[in-house]
């Protein structure tokens, strides 16, 4: 009987223990359907991005974290398509609700910012699927109104498409007042919008030295034809499903006046040449050391990839874009 007393008494230690547990944040979740299914977790703590994995059976997860600032959790499934985001610090336990189909399609209780966030989303879930201007309105909209709110924040940094518009983006930062702009969150995303207005994001395209397939080095120089579009991937953005198509498609249609470049920003040379081996390209294809911090890359300030450039022969960028259907369209202007 004192065995048994003194093992119940453990446990209620242990789990008072747990409730007042101030060094770590717990997350309780249920998923739509209840899968069973891999989970990875993600958030930047103490200077450096930790990542776990844990398990959903039949729709139930549970992780632990530890930051001593508040963080942006992200929940991913194991193929790392966002299931869902939350704000949490240590102390705090959430309850959360995800559906593997829509990541806007989130509750959250136990952090009052958490809770605001999954509503914002699921109240503009249409908008904010459509992305673009539809999705950087709605959020610009709340920051303008909610300017001591950090939620403003975290719709800014996670939400809004700053390659479209990276002044307006700009201005939203600045816009929301500094208690409300930690610098936990907003480092990061400070430098990409340095990237991208930075003066040289819109001055001329610089010729482009280059090895190719062959090891060879070769120049690539905007004044070679009337107009050039340079493709910037690497091969995490999805080259055979958007960017090897779109290349194809318009090296079939291109007309003498235009150039197509192919560049390659992969982390080394061999791990390019695996990556676009499958692609029997009959275009130029080429890579260059250093990525997107390469002198001739660094310039055109790329915000993320894939991404389009597009030139004429002085080098004046005419067209700037995330999305090969807009670099598209733009093509098919210029020869009207």
């Amino acid at each position: 009987m004192k065995k048994a007393y003194i093992g119940i008494s453990a446990v209620l230690c242990i789990a008072a223990a747990a409730c007042t547990n101030t060094e770590q944040f717990r997350v309780n979740g249920t998923i739509e359907g209840n899968p069973t299914i891999n989970l990875r977790i993600g958030y930047y703590a103490d200077g450096a991005y930790r990542t776990q994995i844990t398990a959903a059976r039949e729709g139930e997860f549970e992780f632990f974290g530890s930051a001593r600032q508040p963080a942006v959790v992200d929940i991913y499934d194991y193929d790392y398509r966002l299931l869902g985001r939350l704000y949490a610090r240590n102390g705090q336990t959430l309850e959360v609700k995800l559906a593997r189909s829509n990541p806007y399609d989130i509750s959250i209780s136990g952090d009052e910012v958490s809770s605001q966030w999954a509503d914002f989303l699921r109240q503009n879930a249409d908008s904010l699927h459509a992305g673009g201007p539809a999705a950087n309105g709605v959020i610009a909209r709340y920051i303008d109104t909610h300017r001591d709110n950090i939620l403003s924040t975290l719709l800014l940094t996670t939400s809004f498409d700053s390659a479209i518009d990276p002044e307006l983006a700009d201005s939203l930062l600045a816009m929301i007042e500094p208690a409300a702009r930690p610098s936990t969150i907003t480092d990061g995303y400070n430098y990409l919008l340095l990237r991208l207005v930075s003066e040289t994001a819109s001055e001329p395209v610089q010729p482009v030295r280059y090895l190719d397939r062959n090891d060879s080095v070769r120049t690539f120089k905007p004044s070679d034809k009337a107009y050039s579009i340079i493709v910037l991937s690497d091969a995490d953005s999805w080259r055979a499903d958007s960017v090897v198509p779109f290349i194809r498609r318009i090296e079939k249609d291109k007309n003498k006046k235009l150039a197509v470049l192919d560049l390659g920003l992969d982390a080394d040379l061999a791990e390019w040449k695996r990556s676009t081996a499958p692609d029997s390209a009959a275009w130029a294809q080429a890579w260059v050391p250093g990525g997107v911090v390469a002198a001739s890359v660094e310039r055109l300030a790329v915000p993320r990839l894939p991404y389009y450039v597009v030139c004429d022969s002085t080098g004046e960028q005419l067209c700037r874009t995330p999305w090969a259907s807009v670099a598209g369209k733009f093509l098919e202007s210029l020869d009207k």
